[in-house]
């Protein structure tokens, strides 16, 4: 196929990120591609990456948008003339299995091992690079750091049974219309999280608003569907898992409300009543700023994706 052929077929294609793909591809270098759903995927995925590639190797990623995007692309790309080991495609895993779609669309497509990209980030490694580089407690005593990130630890295993109804009633809703918006319900301090102290342990309290029921088109009628849901999470718990924007936002709460709490939680920075942030992020945007930091151990999913990847690729063009 020639150049214009290419060219023509990717004016046609409804994936934008093709053309893209085609601007930069060039088979007489050694490169590798990396297809994303986001902006923020690659903050995670790039570090991993570039830890594998040999040395005169380019790494091109490009973002196509959105699952669909970068599913689609997968499926139009003509894999008798592409590599399939030189380009690669991450995705998020999503509700695919309580919705009963398929997981498996390739060997060249990395699904994550639970809801999103963001569940690699929140755990006790990420809360603690979180207050150690972000929240502004560098400075606070090891035994100080450690207590918190138990508390985080315990508090992120309440959060996960807590949400099991409100994950439940998202299956429901995507059920039966898959265009609605997880992004309606939002994990944040002034809204849907009342964080609070008691003894020197963190308490916390979820709320689900009404409207956003209605925005799912969730009602009464629902309830026993919803119910019968919950008792799945609990019965598969392998399968389980909390959307990654949420528990992330949640951890990144939990370390502000450190911050601002800090007699109670790192008494030696409390002279001066309150600890400053090293670098002010927003919670619901800390991903970017997080991700480099736990990137350093690779799923061994991930791993073993990239040893029949990329690795192959590298032993063939060498």
């Amino acid at each position: 196929m020639s150049i214009l052929q290419e060219l023509e077929k990717s004016l046609q294609s409804d994936a934008p990120s093709y053309m893209e793909f085609l601007y930069r591809y060039d088979p007489k270098k050694k490169q590798v591609f990396a297809f994303y759903e986001g902006d923020e995927d690659s903050s995670f995925y790039h570090h991993i990456l570039k830890g594998t590639l040999d040395s005169d190797c380019e790494l091109e990623e490009i973002v196509a948008g959105c699952k669909n995007n970068v599913l689609k692309l997968q499926r139009e790309f003509d894999w008798s003339i592409y590599n399939s080991k030189q380009i690669i495609f991450f995705v998020d895993r999503d509700l695919s299995y309580w919705l009963g779609n398929s997981d498996q669309y390739g060997e060249n497509v990395f699904v994550t091992d639970e809801y999103s990209v963001e569940n690699y980030v929140a755990n006790p490694q990420g809360f603690r690079a979180w207050l150690v580089h972000l929240e502004g407690f560098a400075r606070a005593r090891k035994q100080e750091i450690d207590s918190m990130v138990t508390e985080y630890a315990s508090c992120e295993a309440i959060f996960r049974k807590v949400m099991m109804p409100i994950m439940a009633q998202a299956v429901v809703a995507k059920r039966y219309n898959s265009s609605i918006s997880l992004n309606d319900f939002k994990i944040t301090s002034k809204k849907n999280l009342l964080l609070g102290v008691e003894e020197g342990h963190i308490t916390f309290e979820i709320r689900m608003e009404k409207r956003i029921l209605e925005k799912w088109k969730l009602t009464s009628q629902n309830h026993e569907e919803i119910t019968t849901q919950i008792k799945l999470f609990e019965s598969e718990r392998k399968h389980y898992s909390v959307r990654g924007k949420w528990i992330l936002c949640f951890m990144a709460e939990i370390g502000e409300y450190m911050r601002l709490n800090p007699k109670t939680f790192a008494p030696s920075l409390s002279g001066t009543g309150k600890v400053s942030p090293t670098c002010s992020v927003p919670t619901a945007q800390c991903l970017s700023a997080l991700a480099p930091y736990c990137a350093k151990q690779v799923p061994r999913r991930l791993e073993e994706f990239l040893n029949n990847t990329y690795q192959i690729y590298f032993t063939e063009v060498s």
